[in-house]
C-alpha cells in the first residue's frame, strides 16, 4: 500500500502508516533434514497418494523458510505469554494443532490416557483436499517433531476436485448440490456409493445427475440388487422361505474369501474407490455364477444340486452385505432384516440362517427423466 499513488482507505480515507512489531517465528528450516527423511519413507512405503508426495517434494526442494506464527489481530487464539498477550496466533499454524487439543479434550472428558491414543504405535489417517497437502506433510509434522509427540500424520489421503456438472462448485452462486436437499429425494445408499465410486482419488472427477442416476439403476439396483432379489425371491416361492443347508465349496466362494483380505488392504490403506470396484467386479462374477448355473432349470432336473446353489448364493449375500456394510449401511441393515442376522465383523460367514423373514428390495428404480428435472432445477436455482 505505500507505492500506491493514492495511499487512502476508501472506508476510513486514513493513509497507511508503517510501524515496527514483534512476532513469534517457527524455526521450520530446523526441520527440513527430518521431514526430508519422512517423505521418503511414506513414498517408500505408498503411504502417501501422488499429489501429496510431488508437492512435498516440491516444497522442501525449495526449501523451507522460518515463518511467523503470530499476527496483530483483533480476533484469534491469544499468544499465552505475558507481554504478547494481544497478539493472536496466525490461523494456519494453530488450525491443525486441533487435532491433537480436541483429542486431549476428549480423553481429559472420558478419563482417558491420552498418550495411549498418540503414541508410536498409532497408526494415523488424515483425508483432506490437495489445497490442504503441506499443512499435513510438513507444517503439521514439523509442529509435532518440535514438542516431540508420535505419531507424524502416516497416511495423508489427499483428494483431487470434485466437479459439478463439468463446472467448479460454488456455493456462493449456488452451484451446488445440498445435502439437506438430495437426501430427501434419493437413497442415501445411492449417495454414498456414488461418491465413492467417483471419488477424485488420482485425478479430478465430475459429479453429473446423469451418471448418477444411470450408476444407481445399472450398479445398485440392476447388478447388486438384481443379485439379492432373484435369489432370495426364488427360495421364497419355491422353498416356502426354508434356506438350503449345503452349499457348494469352488472357486465363487474361495474368491469370496480373498475379496475379504484385498478389499481390506485397499481400505486400510485408503483406496476406497478401488475397494468398491473391487467388490461391484466380484458381484458381476456372482451374477455370472447364477447365470451358468441355472437354478430355475435344476429345480426340474437336479433338486438337490438346485438348493446347493441357492445356499452358495445366500453365503454370497451375506458376506457382500458385510463387506458392503461400511459403503452402503442402509441396505445392509435390509439384509440383516431380511435374515434375521447381524453383519458387523470381517470375518467370513459360512454359516447358513434356517429361514428368510419377508423378502424386499433394496433399491427402487430411479426415472430417468429425473436427470433433465434435476439439470433444470440446478441451472434455475443457480441463475437466481
Amino acid at each position: 500500500p505505500i507505492d500506491l499513488v493514492d495511499k487512502r482507505c476508501s472506508i476510513c480515507s486514513n493513509e497507511p502508516e508503517v510501524r515496527e512489531t514483534e512476532h513469534f517465528y517457527y524455526v521450520f528450516s530446523e526441520f527440513q533434514n527430518l521431514l526430508e527423511t519422512y517423505l521418503n519413507d511414506a513414498e517408500e512405503t505408498v503411504r502417501w497418494r501422488k499429489n501429496a508426495i510431488n508437492l512435498t517434494k516440491r516444497y522442501l526442494r525449495e526449501g523451507l523458510p522460518d515463518r511467523a506464527v503470530t499476527r496483530d489481530l483483533p480476533n484469534g487464539i491469544p499468544v499465552p505469554i505475558d507481554g504478547f498477550r494481544d497478539k493472536k496466533i496466525y490461523v494456519w499454524f494453530e488450525a491443525v494443532a486441533g487435532y491433537y487439543t480436541a483429542s486431549v479434550d476428549w480423553a481429559q472428558k472420558l478419563q482417558n490416557n491420552i498418550t495411549d491414543f498418540w503414541n508410536n504405535r498409532t497408526k494415523s489417517y488424515y483425508v483432506h483436499g490437495k489445497d490442504n497437502i503441506p499443512f499435513h506433510t510438513i507444517i503439521w509434522p514439523a509442529i509435532l517433531s518440535g514438542l516431540e509427540i508420535e505419531p507424524l500424520p502416516e497416511y495423508i489421503i489427499s483428494s483431487e476436485y470434485l466437479t459439478l456438472e463439468n463446472k467448479k462448485i460454488s456455493t456462493s452462486n449456488n452451484w451446488a448440490i445440498w445435502l439437506n436437499d438430495i437426501i430427501k429425494k434419493y437413497d442415501a445408499d445411492s449417495i454414498r456409493y456414488f461418491l465413492t465410486i467417483n471419488a477424485p482419488e488420482m485425478k479430478d472427477a465430475n459429479f453429473s445427475w446423469r451418471e448418477f442416476i444411470y450408476s444407481h439403476n445399472s450398479e445398485l439396483l440392476g447388478s447388486y440388487g438384481n443379485f439379492i432379489n432373484r435369489t432370495l425371491k426364488f427360495i421364497e416361492k419355491y422353498f416356502e422361505s426354508e434356506i438350503p443347508t449345503k452349499y457348494l465349496e469352488g472357486e465363487i466362494l474361495y474368491n469370496l474369501k480373498e475379496l475379504y483380505t484385498t478389499v481390506g488392504n485397499l481400505v486400510e490403506s485408503g483406496h476406497m474407490k478401488q475397494a468398491l470396484e473391487e467388490i461391484f467386479e466380484y458381484i458381476r462374477s456372482a451374477n455370472k455364477f447364477y447365470d451358468d448355473m441355472k437354478p430355475w432349470a435344476l429345480r426340474e432336473s437336479d433338486i438337490e444340486k438346485c438348493k446347493e446353489v441357492l445356499a452358495t448364493c445366500v453365503i454370497i449375500i451375506l458376506n457382500l452385505g458385510q463387506m458392503l456394510n461400511p459403503f452402503i449401511p442402509f441396505s445392509g441393515k435390509k439384509i440383516e432384516d431380511m435374515f434375521k442376522t447381524k453383519l458387523n465383523t470381517w470375518n467370513y460367514i459360512s454359516n447358513l440362517p434356517n429361514k428368510l423373514s419377508d423378502v424386499s428390495m433394496l433399491f427402487d428404480r430411479i426415472d430417468l427423466k429425473k436427470i433433465d428435472e434435476e439439470v433444470l432445477e440446478l441451472q434455475q436455482t443457480s441463475s437466481r
